[in-house]
């Protein structure tokens, strides 16, 4: 009866270990953040909810204050300092297309998956071909 008991716990143990690899597994797949269409928009109606303020419709800024993400030099060669900026906020200096910004910039308070599909609305507008981003990447940016 014994050994009968201790063949139960092992099966159990490797049951309960393969499932929990399962839903990781599937997790995974589930944070996949396609560039379709339907995400570009979705990303577009974040921007205009929580960065067209200060950015502007067709991300050309305001001078001096806020600077540009159309055709930013910024943006395209420091993605992830912008990425950071826009989770965690920034009161650091930038140039950007040759022009100083100081502004402080808040945390967006986005999650992670709204920062991706922001981002890729971003990298592929106004002109911009500056490719996507994935949530792996996002999740990897640190304060």
């Amino acid at each position: 009866m014994n050994k009968l008991n201790l063949l139960f716990l092992v099966f159990v143990f490797f049951l309960l270990a393969c499932n929990g690899s399962e839903k990781k597994a599937e997790k995974k797949s589930v944070d996949r953040i396609e560039m379709s269409a339907v995400n570009i928009e979705k990303g577009g109606e974040l921007y205009r909810a929580k960065c067209m303020n200060c950015h502007m419709q067709k991300g050309e800024g305001i001078a001096k204050f806020y600077p540009p993400l159309a055709n930013s030099d910024y943006l395209k060669e420091n993605t992830n300092e912008a990425i950071r900026m826009v989770k965690f906020g920034s009161n650091k200096p930038i140039k950007v297309n040759g022009e100083k910004y100081n502004s402080l910039m808040p945390s967006s308070g986005l999650t992670d998956k709204e920062l991706v599909l922001v981002f890729n609305y971003i990298l592929n507008s106004w002109g911009n071909d500056y490719g996507q981003i994935s949530i792996e990447e996002v999740e990897a940016v640190k304060r």
